[in-house]
């Protein structure tokens, strides 16, 4: 395989024995989590303070992949490999197996893999050594929503049942069990028990995927897990100890099952020296995954991270397994990683012969106006190219329908005799669109032709995703905090986008929705007048496992709360303060119950009445006008949906 120059990375040389080409996944680590990476040996010693509860959100440059809201400040070690894994899960084994069979989680300490690839198998059985780790996993599952098809067990996985001792040794704040070599102090001793036994006394009927993480004793855990693996043929995860790759194999020989190694690689393995690697990492915005084989006695020369086990069966065609999102076509221009695919150029004669197709013939522009008169011209400058647009508005009391009716003479009008909100206004307007996708768009928004093929280019790359959205930023171009995972489920941020990734929510501003994700054509809850709609959608999405996709290269500027004047400004910061709260305290009634919402009323009650009275020493009309809104919002809004 020859790494396309797209990708901008170095030749390789000509690999060592037993080494074939590198497969770089497409994945890319984000410098700031590639950075953590890289301090963390020196920092987790004296600087322990510092890392001790620090959180980083594990942001997968995959769209497509289910990632879930629980984040730890040692997740982002193994994002790489989860990621590569689920993949090799879905694309060689099948939904259809997957949905029917178990994943083992060997030392889940708090449950990453559990929680990350269980959603696609119809059962987890999740194994620790230790008891606080066991906790940690099952309420990790339980949080997730896996808890009625997971199985947590606290013992250790060995060649043999009875007594197993073993001793803690820290790493930085984690702990790891390692098989005791003596009868030094500070052993514990735990069940023992062989997977084989495991799982014929669980009456497990098929195990798809295996993750081997038992530090010191990992040969044992195999030996007594082949008669599963001659069984079922699983894919194997493990982290195998300088030089024990070849006793691995030569156990899964002893099963009958052929296997391949595949080690999953941070960083372009051709890069051999640090400084170039470091380079590399920063040159091409984050840190590549490569996926290197393994063959031969040197194979294993040091420790190994992670090597993937595949049964030779499945057959897998590794370079279509993982193709590259801009991996060029057969006489295609080269792209760039972050910048979006340019349509080629149809040939001449073609367009001579038949009119060429508008690039935004399958998009429909939806907006929602409400007394926006001085946002229309600069919007119907950008929109003067789209061949369909939709205006809903909203019982304006300004020119906005004067100047709609003369800026987009192509629009659809909706006119509205009054306010119906904007989740009731865009319903309205998606059961008119007739093409499969929508833009909706608020008017303090300016998207022009070329952001919204883009848009439409990473929605056609990414077709389990029902939303793509861009990248905001304010006037001045500094990025706005557009997207995140529900506040329900987390409030740790993490490090920008780098690429392409899965969200769990994003800014209704503006959006890119796939109208057959659903087919209703009913988006919004009708509930929600004005905020929340928008995460309220991106949550019901996320449970029903259709992705919402940042493409953080497209890049669109946004007037935050500058689509409504009007002659009354205060009234206007008013009501935003009064809907803010009441949708606030509707949407935490809906998704986390009634006394949820009743706890959370009680403490905004409290809270917005010290803000009112902060404004009210520090007098801004503006300021003041939405503190008071807010304070009656939070005392009007009912704890029930």
């Amino acid at each position: 395989m020859s790494i396309p120059e797209a990708v901008g990375l170095d030749k390789a040389p000509a690999q060592p024995p037993g080494r074939a080409a590198p497969i770089d996944t497409g994945l890319r680590i984000s410098p700031r989590v590639y950075w953590f990476k890289l301090l963390h040996p020196l920092l987790q010693r004296g600087g322990r303070f510092f890392l001790q509860g620090r959180q980083h959100r594990r942001y997968f440059v995959m769209p497509g992949d289910y990632v879930s809201g629980y984040t730890a400040k040692f997740g982002a070690f193994e994002a790489e490999e989860i990621a590569v894994a689920r993949h090799v899960c879905r694309q060689g084994l099948g939904a259809e197996r997957l949905a029917r069979s178990t994943l083992v989680d060997l030392g889940c300490h708090i449950g990453n893999y559990s929680v990350e690839l269980g959603p696609d198998f119809g059962g987890v059985l999740a194994v620790d050594a230790v008891q606080s780790y066991a906790h940690v996993a099952r309420a990790n599952l339980a949080w997730n929503g896996l808890e009625e098809k997971s199985t947590v067990v606290c013992a250790a996985i060995s060649d043999r049942e009875g007594q197993v001792r073993l001793q803690m040794e820290r790493h930085g704040n984690l702990g790891h069990a390692r098989v005791s070599q003596d009868g030094t102090d500070g052993t514990t001793v735990v069940p023992a028990v062989s997977l084989d036994a495991l799982v014929q006394r669980l009456g497990i009927a098929d195990v798809a995927f295996i993750k081997f993480d038992i530090e010191g004793h990992e040969i044992e855990a195999l030996q007594g897990a082949l008669q599963t693996i001659r069984a079922h043929a699983p894919v194997i995860q493990v982290e195998v100890d300088k030089g024990h790759l070849p006793t691995v194999l030569e156990r899964l020989r002893q099963t009958g099952v052929a296997y391949e190694a595949w080690q999953v690689v941070r960083g372009n393995p051709a890069r051999r020296g640090l400084l170039a690697r470091l380079w590399t990492a920063l040159r091409h915005g984050g840190n590549p995954v490569y996926l290197q084989r393994l063959a031969g006695p040197q194979a294993n020369a040091r420790h190994l991270p992670c090597v993937l086990l595949v049964p030779q069966r499945l057959a897998i065609d590794w370079e279509s397994l993982f193709p590259l999102p801009v991996r060029p076509a057969p006489h295609a221009p080269a792209t760039s990683v972050l910048a979006p695919a340019t349509p080629a150029a149809a040939p001449l004669a073609d367009s001579a012969a038949a009119p060429r197709r508008h690039p935004l013939a399958d998009v429909t522009a939806v907006v929602v106006t409400f007394n926006s008169a001085h946002c229309l011209e600069p919007l119907a400058r950008a929109l003067a190219d789209w061949p369909q647009v939709i205006v809903v508005d909203n019982g304006s009391h300004d020119a906005t329908p004067a100047l709609v009716r003369r800026l987009l003479p192509q629009a659809q009008w909706i006119g509205l005799d009054t306010n119906q909100g904007f989740g009731a206004a865009n319903n309205l307007a998606l059961a008119q669109v007739r093409t499969p996708y929508a833009l909706l768009l608020n008017p303090d928004c300016l998207v022009h032709t070329a952001d919204a093929q883009a848009l439409l280019q990473a929605a056609q790359r990414w077709p389990e995703a029902a939303v793509v959205v861009p990248q905001l930023v304010d006037l001045q171009g500094h990025a706005q905090l557009n997207y995140g995972w529900p506040r329900l489920h987390s409030t740790a941020r993490g490090p920008a986008a780098q690429g392409p990734l899965c969200v769990g929510y994003a800014c209704g501003a503006v959006m890119l929705l796939r109208l057959d994700a659903l087919p209703t054509r009913t988006w919004f809850d009708t509930r929600f007048f004005l905020y929340y709609e928008d995460e309220d959608l991106c949550l019901r999405l996320l449970q029903m496992r259709r992705a919402v996709v940042l493409e953080p290269a497209v890049r669109v500027a946004h007037a935050n709360r500058g689509s409504v004047r009007g002659r009354h400004p205060w009234r206007v910061e008013y009501l935003r303060g009064l809907h803010h709260a009441r949708s606030k305290i509707l949407f935490t009634a809906k998704h986390a119950g009634t006394d949820a919402a009743r706890r959370l009323r009680r403490k905004a009650r409290l809270q917005s009445l010290a803000v009112l009275a902060v404004r009210v020493l520090l007098p801004s009309p503006r300021h003041l006008a939405r503190a008071w809104g807010r304070v009656v919002g939070f005392w009007q809004a009912p704890a029930r949906y």
